[in-house]
Parts: structure tokens; sequence; C-alpha cells
């Protein structure tokens, strides 16, 4: 049997783009979703996501940084980033939803999900024990073969650094989707892999169409800690 799998990642608390995804995904029949964390911060409409991804019953969920030090600020822990970066944690932690706190402060940092004679992973991003490395600038198949090449997984699937990457190694096929929630044109990224019987992998990268100036104008009325940041250096306003 084939099976589809939607694979989003950093939401980044955009349920403009969000929307608009899970619109798109009708199409194809998706039997399963998997979210590869940062689901909220930067982003104004955190609850707004995190009600739709309750709601839903075939996902996969992972945690990532940004959702991690929003709980770590919701629970007073000290916090691996300081200055606008750490206000804005605390000013998602002040408007979340008391509801979603367990669903966020449950999730777990990776998971392997096995599936007709494939092993996938599930990271946010790659580790050095249980810390995120530092981002690559420059992405390689030499890197991703240190990192993963002794390991038996068919696909490692992965986030973080907000760039779509499609890899095949002598090993896994590596899949990062892209950033759906912090994009620099009104499309949000997305990617499907299909699993086939005889043990094909086929990747298909999808960009949705979405009101991406509604998005910037909500958060700027919300005008969050490191606004600034987030227009020059991640949406590129």
């Amino acid at each position: 049997m084939t099976m589809k799998i939607a694979v989003i990642s950093d939401i980044h608390g955009n349920y403009e783009a969000l929307e608009k995804v899970i619109e798109d995904m009708e199409q194809f029949k998706i039997d399963e979703v998997y979210c590869l964390g940062d689901v909220i911060s930067l982003g104004h409409q955190t609850n707004e996501v995190l009600s739709v991804l309750s709601e839903m019953e075939n996902l996969t969920m992972i945690t990532g940084n940004h959702d991690d030090e929003v709980i770590k600020a919701l629970k007073g822990m000290k916090s691996r980033v300081n200055g606008p970066e750490h206000e804005h944690h605390l000013w998602v932690s002040q408007h979340i939803d008391p509801g979603y706190i367990h669903m966020l402060e449950n999730l777990p940092l990776t998971t392997e999900k096995r599936m007709d004679g494939h092993r996938i992973l599930l990271t946010h991003y790659h580790l050095d024990g249980c810390r995120y490395r530092s981002i690559e600038e420059s992405p390689s198949l030499d890197l991703l073969e240190e990192i993963y090449g002794q390991e038996a997984y068919s696909v490692v699937l992965y986030g973080h650094d907000h760039i779509i990457q499609h890899f095949k190694t002598s090993g896994p096929v590596m899949v990062n989707p892209g950033a759906l929630g912090v994009t620099e044109t009104p499309f949000a990224p997305y990617a499907i892999l299909e699993l086939k019987d005889d043990g094909a992998i086929n990747t298909m990268f999808r960009n949705v169409p979405y009101d991406r100036r509604k998005f910037i104008e909500g958060l700027k009325n919300e005008n969050p800690p490191a606004l600034d940041f987030i227009m020059e250096f991640l949406l590129k306003e």
C-alpha cells in the first residue's frame, strides 16, 4: 500500500499560512502529517495555530527550540537566549491559552516512525547529544552522511534553518520542507512523501499561496518584542 505523508515545519505562529497548507493537503489524500517543531513564537497567532494542530487526528508532532523556550518562559526556567528574543518568548507565553500548555510541554525532542519497512526520523534539527547543532550556512551531503550515515533510517526529516533541502545519501533520504510560516514571498512551503510498497520514496515540494500581507499587518498591530528583528531579518520587510 502506498502511504502519503505531509511534512510541515517552522509554522512560527502563522495561522494564515497553516490554514492554506492544510486546505492544499486535501487534494492529495494524505494519510499522516508530520510536524517538525517551532509551531509557535515569532508570529502572533499562537492559539489559532495550536487549535488547528490539536484537532488533527493524523498528526505526529515534535518540539522545536522556540516551543521549548516558550515553555521555559512559562515555568520561569533559565533561557538559552536573552535580550529581545527572550522578551518575545515571554510575550508569547503570556498570550497562550493555558489549555495548550500540556500539549506543548509533552512534545518529544525527536521521534521515529516505522511504516512498511521504512524507518523515519523526525527531528527539528541535527542533534549533538540533546542539543541542536549550530546551523550550517552551507548544508552539504558530506555533513549529513557524517551525522546519519551509520543509522539505518530510510528517511530523515528536519527543519529549523528555514531552507528547503532534499538530499539522497548512500543511506537515508534527507528532507527539509522549509519554513511554512516564515516566508519572504506569499507562498507557504511544505513537502509530501510517498512511500511505495516496493521501497521507493518519492518527494514532492509544494508552495501554497496565502495572505502574507494580512499576517504581517496583524503582527504589526500586536507589536510584540523583537518585531523589528522579525520584520527585517526573517520576513525581509
